[in-house]
């Protein structure tokens, strides 16, 4: 049986990836996304690699037909980018039935590929960009419609918020108790120790 700690934390984790930032429908128009940035922050890598974990997730959670390719790397002196490809909305050829999907890497094996021919690619230069700054390029790029959360899924959230703030509470008493347990070992202790002197001197 799992304990109360593991499903609180499977229910916040689903809850926050159905809700907040990044949470957006985007239009058919957008075939994929391709991210390419280091894997450590320096030169301005920080705020792509937040986007990465933070936002999107979400993004795919609610877009989960559209290709979202991850490709890092060690070269910090290259720019983070994140390349959108969408389709023309005056493509005369057919959408191709398959479209090229790598895997993503954290090798620098899965660059962006070139578009198809009825596709063109935006891409943003996200170098010392705040997250919550790229994510707002995206949005406004693919004009993706984003989500807001149900009256059920503030009170989910409102209910989890609660339930972090009791476990602190708790935790905060536990950890006390262990230490007023302790404190008292430890005079304990001095004390035998203290009576132990005591018995020899008077022998």
């Amino acid at each position: 049986m799992r304990s109360l700690g593991e499903r609180f934390n499977k229910l916040r984790a689903i809850i926050s990836l159905r809700c907040g930032p990044g949470a957006a429908i985007l239009p058919p128009e957008v075939t994929r996304i391709h991210m390419d940035f280091a894997t450590s922050f320096k030169n301005g890598h920080m705020g792509a690699k937040k986007f990465w974990r933070e936002n999107l997730p979400r993004l795919k959670y609610h877009n989960p037909s559209v290709p979202m390719i991850v490709n890092r790397h060690s070269r910090n002196n290259k720019k983070p980018t994140i390349s959108i490809y969408l389709r023309k909305p005056d493509a005369s050829t057919p959408a191709p039935a398959t479209r090229s999907q790598p895997s993503s890497s954290r090798n620098n094996m899965s660059k962006a590929t070139p578009p198809d021919a009825d596709e063109k690619i935006i891409t943003v230069d996200m170098t010392e960009k705040h997250s919550s700054h790229i994510l707002e390029y995206v949005l406004a790029e693919t004009r993706a419609v984003p989500i807001k959360p149900t009256k059920e899924e503030i009170r989910e959230l409102q209910e989890l918020d609660a339930m972090a703030r009791q476990a602190e509470v708790d935790r905060a008493r536990m950890r006390g108790l262990r230490e007023e347990k302790k404190r008292e070992e430890d005079m304990l202790k001095r004390a035998r120790a203290a009576g132990g002197v005591a018995e020899e001197e008077d022998s």
